[in-house]
């Protein structure tokens, strides 16, 4: 009996498709929340609130580094031979580099009679590098989930969940014997970090700082521009007593890394997009748009860390700064 004369319809192969798509569990989560008026007010919210947590998504990068790293740092490293090449380093190596710098930076705390604070403390390493080698220490970080990380790991270490600007400087008072602010000075406000500073570090206190500047003004506020930085720290009382480009030292870390993006996290990426395609082309249609500022964003994000880019426009500095 033909389908004409047995009174049902032949399968539509479109609607066919349909019912597969939706039947998708991509699919069913997508639409489900795309149709959620709940989820709809969230996407909403995250949208509006995006530069408020610019930071805390940037920190994502770095949590992430922390996850492939054990050695509870949050820096790229400093690496002895600066003509390593990527393909020579292992994670073995990441994690020596990472310890290489905090020895660099704790090579300037002496005070061994007052706590030393580490600003920005990230997972904790400097903070317990500092306490094994019997310096006291208090940690500073805005993080929830890197306070309560320290505070788990650390339990002897004094947390202070805040971001230094919002420091009461009078609970603090001339307490610290050195303030450590490792890749955490670009986020500082100046004008607002440099009196906190200078009234919560004890006389003859030592801030010590390792962190990335632009070499010229930009419009890419997220860094401070080197000179500016020099003109407002001098000009706000402090001294360089210390200063050493360390750029090329942490080179290797920056060519493993740009290896790795491109090399793998780009092919990755894209070799998903296509599976996708082949397994929910109609969910993939739909998403092509998304897709395409993914692999933008991705791009920015490997230009970023472009070895070649990064030397022409940047600089990493390790200094120490005294009151004047």
């Amino acid at each position: 009996m033909t389908p004409a004369t047995s009174g049902r319809r032949a399968p539509d192969p479109v609607d066919a498709a349909r019912r597969k798509l939706r039947g998708g569990p991509l699919a069913r989560s997508f639409f489900g929340r795309v149709l959620n008026p709940k989820q709809v007010v969230q996407a909403v919210r995250l949208q509006m609130g995006r530069k408020r947590h610019r930071h805390t998504y940037d920190d994502a990068q770095l949590a992430l580094y922390a996850q492939i790293l054990p050695s509870e740092f949050l820096h790229f490293g400093y690496f002895d031979d600066p003509e390593r090449k990527p393909e020579d380093v292992s994670l073995n190596d990441l994690t020596r580099a990472q310890h290489r710098y905090a020895e660099l930076l704790l090579e300037h705390v002496v005070d061994r009679a007052h706590p030393a604070l580490d600003v920005g403390c990230g997972m904790g390493g400097l903070s317990r590098m500092l306490r094994d080698r019997g310096f006291p220490v208090a940690a500073l970080t805005p993080d929830r989930l890197q306070a309560a990380h320290v505070q788990r790991v650390l339990p002897d270490v004094p947390v202070l969940r805040t971001k230094l600007e919002r420091l009461v400087p009078e609970e603090h008072a001339q307490k610290y014997g050195t303030v450590i602010t490792s890749e955490s000075l670009q986020y500082l406000k100046l004008d607002q970090a440099l009196p906190i500073i200078d009234k919560i570090l004890r006389p003859g206190g030592k801030w010590v700082a390792c962190d990335f500047f632009h070499n010229r003004p930009t419009s890419d506020r997220s860094l401070h521009v080197w000179d500016e930085f020099v003109a407002g720290a001098t000009g706000a009382g402090w001294k360089l007593t210390y200063e050493r480009d360390v750029t090329p030292h942490i080179m290797p870390t920056l060519r493993f890394l740009h290896m790795c993006a491109v090399r793998l996290g780009m092919p990755l990426m894209q070799f998903a997009f296509l599976r996708l395609r082949r397994k929910q082309p109609g969910l993939h249609h739909l998403l092509t748009g998304v897709f395409e500022q993914l692999e933008g964003v991705a791009a920015s994000n490997i230009e970023i860390i472009d070895p070649a880019r990064f030397a022409a426009d940047k600089r990493y500095v390790l200094l120490v700064l005294e009151r004047a």
